[in-house]
């Protein structure tokens, strides 16, 4: 589903990710660990288009990517933000920001559409009408799991998804993601700095350190990763 063959990205004089590859299988979980500055959120960054100078080759469902996206492709990925206040509009109400990509991507039936994403992650249609400022953290966070999901696509990509999140918090939303990847057959890149994370998350772990892979591994292999990245486990 996803391919990534010597990516690199560079800022000014500073070589932010180098020459990092991996596949990701259909259905497949995949994190990415490191340090922070390690250039794993970087990598996330690059494949869904926010960062137009890269160099590599990158393709997601056999698409070759280029500098750009098109609407098409954000049809197919979308992205979870490790901030989930910071990525919903302040003074839009749920039930606007969840119809927005319905609306960019001409999809009929939108209000069936709405209900169901709120439905799928756990939230009652009494919530469409509210604020960010009047949900909790967790609310938050499932608003923009549902918002990602709306448009039914292929390939999730996580940034730190309960890095901001209270601890009691967290496990329900890992445990949500786990359930709407198994329902919808979605695939997943999960960005975190938790070897914990994604030991419970991944079916597979890339280390990253100072802008490269270091080392691939399965979840069993935690503590080798934790010695190569220098994070605790």
């Amino acid at each position: 589903m996803i391919v990534v063959d010597q990516l690199g990205v560079r800022f000014g004089a500073h070589q932010a990710v180098r020459d990092v590859s991996f596949r990701v299988a259909a259905g497949e979980s995949y994190g990415l660990v490191g340090e922070s500055g390690s250039g794993k959120s970087t990598v996330l960054r690059a494949l869904v288009g926010l960062v137009a100078a890269w160099s590599g080759q990158m393709s997601v469902g056999g698409e070759a990517l280029g500098p750009h996206r098109n609407r098409a492709f954000y049809r197919q990925v979308q992205m979870v933000f490790q901030d989930p206040y910071g990525s919903l509009h302040p003074r839009q109400t749920i039930d606007r920001q969840l119809g927005e990509p319905l609306a960019i991507h001409g999809l009929p039936d939108r209000e069936r559409l709405k209900l169901r994403a709120l439905e799928e992650v756990g939230l009652g249609a009494d919530f469409r009408f509210r604020f960010p400022h009047q949900l909790s953290g967790g609310q938050r966070q499932r608003v923009a799991i549902a918002r990602a999901i709306i448009t039914r696509p292929r390939v999730l990509l996580l940034d730190e998804p309960t890095s901001a999140l209270d601890v009691s918090i967290q496990a329900e939303i890992l445990n949500l993601l786990r359930t709407l990847q198994a329902r919808l057959g979605l695939t997943f890149i999960l960005v975190s700095h938790d070897l914990a994370v994604v030991g419970h998350m991944c079916d597979r772990i890339g280390v990253m350190r100072e802008g490269t892979l270091i080392h691939e591994a399965a979840p069993d292999d935690l503590a080798n990763a934790a010695i190569s990245t220098g994070i605790d486990a």
